[in-house]
């Protein structure tokens, strides 16, 4: 897979900007929106990455259940797949690595949760193994991708693509893009009237 990378902070910081202005701000909206839906049933965001992408994965949970939270409304419901390097470690070990993100989204995963897969390829066969399982099981799918948008990015219900294959790029505006969806999440609840019961 071909990668490039930048000879400078100045062209880094150039690509970066270009990069942010041809993100799909109504696509990330519309993934706020479906996020807010999984509030509003309260359901699960399930949040699952490969690599670098893991901890990106853990960064949106902490966004999405801390950063967006509004006293005196309930919080959403958020997991990152990745939190258990017991679990993450045994599973690639003991079974296969392509098995450490479907494994644990088979236990926690129901049907009307929403999963959102960060993948700089679009193509990790544990991501990608984790998104035809939630199709399978009636999850929702958004896909954060980088290059081409690879598997998961033409399997997806909603995907928001960087089109770019320089993977620090990729990696720095999907963290951006978890940025977007938590203070888009907390700016719709905010006035919200707290459930009675």
């Amino acid at each position: 897979m071909q990668k490039t990378t930048c000879a400078s902070a100045q062209q880094y910081l150039d690509r970066l900007g270009e990069l942010l202005g041809r993100l799909d701000a109504a696509a990330i909206d519309a993934l706020t929106d479906r996020i807010v839906q999984r509030w509003e049933d309260d359901a699960c965001v399930l949040v699952a990455g490969n690599g670098g992408s893991a901890s990106t994965a853990s960064h949106y949970v902490t966004d999405l259940v801390k950063t967006a939270w509004v006293p005196g409304l309930r919080r959403l419901r958020a997991l990152s797949l990745t939190e258990n390097p017991g679990l993450t470690t045994a599973l690639g070990n003991d079974i296969a690595f392509d098995e450490t993100l479907s494994f644990p989204l088979e236990s926690y995963g129901r049907e009307g949760d929403l999963l959102i897969a960060i993948s700089g390829s679009g193509n990790s066969p544990n991501i990608v193994k984790a998104c035809e399982l939630a199709r399978e099981r009636g999850l929702e799918v958004a896909a954060l991708t980088g290059f081409d948008g690879g598997a998961i990015g033409r399997m997806a219900d909603l995907h928001v693509n960087v089109p770019s294959d320089n993977y620090g790029l990729v990696e720095d505006v999907h963290l951006s893009i978890g940025h977007m969806l938590g203070q888009g999440l907390r700016a719709r609840l905010v006035g919200r009237t707290p459930a009675v019961g």
